[in-house]
């Protein structure tokens, strides 16, 4: 049986989902989506970006719940920034084992860190991929330019992402899958902002939005059942598997859009929006 829309949690991703291309999220939209959470919506979101970069986008919105950040890394309070729960970080050893097999493919990594405060660290930015990421942290106050990878005793990695072309990236992929599969959730897809370039995204084994996910639903003592979420890229295929209802929005990667229960319009059509006021709220 269909269970009662305003019984459900509603959870959506942010680039290529929620957000306009550009990751742009009007007031219009701000607007829209405060109607219905006063309405009693219960909405979150579950993005790969950290607190720094999430909040100036969505700082209008009422967010009454925890949200999912970091590919599920943190499970935060949007108002203060507070972490509620954290996930686990990658271990030292695969670090600099990730790091060598990457020196050797002559890419350098961003990589985020956590302790005394959020960091993305780089080093050279040598293809125009990696420096169109780097161009779309400007005035990011995360950011930091490092000669070396160093890390302080307190410092934990939380993931690291190389962008170059598939033809540079596949062997870095197919070698560090054979390595530390057991130990590191890999994402290899397309550049959705930057034809012609890939990003592999690597995170701890047990950080994914699908895991937190459920943690969020335990706490808010919601069933998997009546769980809503919306997507459109490989790291939302772990929300797709275990919630009860999964939707791709029209621009989704293949695999998501196969994955999916249910194909509503684009991102730039504001097809979340439009699909979550068409349930009556």
């Amino acid at each position: 049986m269909t269970p009662d829309p305003k019984e459900c949690l509603y959870i959506s991703d942010l680039d290529g989902t929620l957000l306009e291309p550009g990751s742009r999220f009007p007031q219009a939209s701000v607007d829209r989506l405060n109607r219905m959470i006063d309405r009693g919506l219960k909405f979150t979101i579950a993005t790969a970006r950290n607190y720094d970069s999430v909040h100036p986008i969505l700082r209008g919105v009422r967010f009454n719940l925890p949200v999912i950040l970091f590919n599920g890394v943190y499970l935060t309070h949007f108002d203060t920034g507070e972490n509620l729960h954290l996930s686990s970080f990658i271990p030292r050893e695969i670090i600099d084992s990730t790091l060598q097999v990457s020196a050797q493919a002559d890419i350098d990594p961003f990589v985020y860190t956590f302790g005394g405060g959020h960091q993305v660290l780089y080093r050279r930015t040598s293809n125009a991929g990696a420096r169109n990421y780097l161009n779309s942290l400007e005035g990011d106050n995360r950011l930091r330019y490092v000669e070396q990878y160093e890390f302080s005793a307190d410092q934990l990695v939380a993931g690291l992402l190389l962008i170059d072309t598939h033809k540079a990236l596949e062997p870095v992929y197919r070698t560090l899958h054979d390595q530390h599969a057991e130990h590191l959730n890999l994402y290899f897809a397309d550049d959705i902002s930057m034809p012609g370039y890939s990003w592999l995204q690597m995170f701890h084994r047990e950080a994914n939005k699908g895991s937190m996910m459920k943690k969020l639903a335990r706490h808010l003592r919601t069933p998997l059942s009546h769980v809503v979420v919306f997507g459109d890229y490989l790291n939302d295929l772990e929300m797709f598997e275990v919630a009860g209802q999964s939707l791709a929005v029209a621009n989704a990667l293949p695999e998501v859009l196969q994955a999916a229960d249910q194909v509503i319009g684009s991102n730039a059509e504001g097809a979340v929006l439009d699909h979550l006021e068409s349930l009556g709220f």
